[in-house]
């Protein structure tokens, strides 16, 4: 072989392998570039990592804490005590107007039902059957109606003594400056381990003395 065809054949060689390395490349590239768009694409559908929520957590460290038993409040809030005296009292005396109204309409009925009506015409026994009804509709309105204005007292009351407990606290605050103050229930969620932070008897006592200051006016 001539040197002039062995130099040919180098090249052709050398041309080969360099086509063959960049057919392959190529061939690499593809499926790489498409697993990268795969990855961007899961990447844009899974849900990003939440930013962490910054703390205050010296503040909680160095908070002030109160808190005060409602059920002792209830208990002995004055105001308490008289807004159920005059609830119950208020719901006695309808009981007994329902009563009284109810013991009419017995009577009125009993003479009804026993009338003779031999001789009596179609109008007289229709307009006593519709008396008859009326008086059954007056005790259910009645009835209703007395139940209604219970229920309005009774959330009116409700109101009156929250209000008053809120706006004692808001006082008492401003000179106590407490950060948290809790309202603990007998059968509620939060547990008390520090007794020293009770503070029932001031509200106790703080509520019934604005109490007795504002009967007194």
């Amino acid at each position: 072989m001539s040197k002039r065809s062995l130099l040919l054949l180098l090249v052709f060689w050398n041309l080969l392998l360099t086509a063959a390395i960049v057919w392959s490349l190529v061939r690499a590239r593809v499926p790489i570039k498409a697993l990268k768009r795969q990855l961007t694409e899961l990447n844009d559908t899974m849900p990003q990592p939440e930013a962490p929520v910054q703390r205050d957590t010296a503040a909680l460290a160095n908070a002030k804490i109160a808190f005060f038993f409602m059920d002792t409040v209830r208990s002995k809030y004055e105001l308490v005590k008289e807004s159920t005296d005059r609830f119950q009292s208020e719901g006695k005396r309808m009981e007994a107007a329902l009563q009284n109204e109810m013991q009419k309409a017995q009577a009125r009925y009993n003479e009804l039902t026993s009338k003779d009506h031999t001789y009596s015409t179609q109008a007289d026994m229709q307009k006593d059957q519709a008396e008859l009804q009326q008086l059954g509709q007056k005790i259910q309105d009645m009835r209703s109606s007395s139940q209604d204005q219970l229920d309005q007292m009774q959330t009116r009351m409700l109101q009156d003594i929250t209000t008053k407990i809120q706006k004692f606290l808001e006082d008492y605050n401003a000179t106590a400056g407490y950060d948290y103050i809790f309202s603990i229930q007998n059968d509620g969620q939060i547990w008390v381990g520090n007794k020293g932070l009770d503070i029932t008897a001031d509200v106790v006592n703080g509520l019934n003395r604005q109490h007795r200051a504002s009967k007194a006016k």
